[in-house]
């Protein structure tokens, strides 16, 4: 073959090779930079949380009948009381209410027969006092029909003091054609069982009165608080030793009074929670879909060797009077930054960090030094809205490679 044909054949053949060359490469990075995911960085917060059965540590007191008979109560289940305030009051007479108004009728009555005076018709006065009532009705009705509300207060007022007065009368009525002295008599029955015996109870120490005591207020005090274990939290089961009957009998519990400006909550905490949870760090404890402001004050390992761990609970308003033993998220961890992906993160050269993509479709490597926490998806990076971007820091809005276990510093990736 002659020398210039050769030599055309060979700059041919360089020429073919260095165009599939640049081809090859080129679909190359064409179906490289395609196959790259990328994330945008942002702002945002993660939380972990935990589930447990907690239990509530509180200091309270029982109060209990002194005698058997029927209580009644001077204040309101979550009422406050102050020390030595009148609570309750034991009576052995059941009364129904109406002893005071029956004495009103009884008293009328005998007071007519004795003075001779013409006994009054009470159903002839009931009868007009419902057609008073009926008018009363009709005209209220008619004053809100025409929007002339301001008498109604007054006319409804009106019907209430008529139908006292029936009561009474009713009960008039009810007594029929009885002697004075069958009358007196029983007066004289009402008027003892009203001077019946009494016990009144009152506050030892000032606290909230609650309808709840399972009888274990001296072992779950906050006085004890560091005798507990996991296995009696645990097995701990609710029970309520205050009777809803109004009938009690002597020794029995008839209400607590609970100091509510100091809860503690006991749960069971592995290593790993004592890791992330910082002492004295403020956390959020969902119950019952309340959040509930509250920190670890404390933990140790118990008779079983598991540990136990005390918070100390920062929030008057969540009411712990009804039950102890509840089930609670404990959200140990809300830090905000700038949110990284795991998926994100990689080794290289023995750090870790993340790969941004450039201004010029590069691909830079970024170790990461400023973790302020972590789940199972995310990193949290601390970030300052106010200091300006820094080519060597992370930044906000960042493009980060997805998955970057083959890229290298530096390398072209669009």
């Amino acid at each position: 073959m002659p020398k210039s044909k050769k030599k055309r054949f060979n700059l041919l053949y360089f020429l073919i090779f260095g165009f599939m060359l640049y081809f090859c490469f080129h679909v190359y990075f064409v179906v490289n930079a395609a196959t790259i995911k990328t994330y945008t960085l942002d702002l945002g917060e993660i939380s972990n949380t935990i589930e447990k059965d907690v239990l509530i540590l509180r200091e309270e007191y029982q109060l209990k009948a002194p005698s058997a008979g029927y209580v009644s109560y001077f204040v309101d289940e979550g009422d406050r009381v102050k020390r030595a305030d009148l609570v309750a009051k034991i009576q052995n007479e059941e009364l129904s209410g109406d002893e005071q108004s029956t004495l009103q009728i009884l008293n009328r009555r005998i007071n007519e027969l004795k003075n001779n005076a013409a006994i009054q018709n009470p159903e002839k006065e009931i009868e007009e006092i419902n057609n008073k009532i009926d008018f009363l009705y009709t005209d209220i009705s008619h004053r809100i029909a025409e929007n002339d509300i301001s008498y109604i207060p007054d006319l409804k007022e009106q019907i209430l003091t008529l139908m006292d007065r029936k009561k009474l009368l009713t009960g008039a009525s009810s007594l029929g054609n009885m002697t004075v002295e069958q009358l007196e008599s029983k007066k004289a029955e009402i008027q003892n069982k009203l001077s019946s015996e009494k016990f009144y109870i009152k506050s030892v120490n000032p606290g909230v009165l609650a309808f709840y005591s399972d009888g274990l207020q001296d072992e779950f005090s906050i006085i004890n608080k560091d005798k507990l274990s996991v296995t009696k939290i645990n097995k701990f089961q609710d029970k309520n030793l205050v009777s809803e009957s109004e009938s009690v009998n002597q020794g029995d519990v008839i209400a607590s009074i609970i100091n509510n400006h100091m809860w503690y909550l006991a749960t069971e905490v592995t290593p790993e929670d004592i890791k992330v949870i910082e002492r004295g760090k403020a956390v959020e404890i969902i119950i019952d879909k309340e959040t509930i402001k509250a920190k670890l004050e404390d933990f140790y390992k118990g008779e079983d060797e598991k540990f136990v761990g005390l918070f100390s609970i920062e929030d008057e308003n969540f009411d712990f009077t009804k039950k102890r033993k509840y089930k609670a998220q404990i959200c140990y961890e809300n830090p905000s930054g700038l949110l990284i992906p795991k998926e994100t993160v990689t080794n290289y050269e023995n750090k870790k960090g993340v790969f941004i993509v450039n201004e010029v479709g590069s691909a830079v490597f970024k170790p990461i030094d400023t973790i302020a926490g972590e789940n199972e998806k995310y990193y949290v990076l601390r970030y300052d809205p106010n200091a300006l971007q820094n080519s060597e820091n992370i930044n906000l809005y960042d493009e980060l490679i997805v998955s970057p276990k083959n890229i290298k510093d530096g390398q072209r990736v669009r």
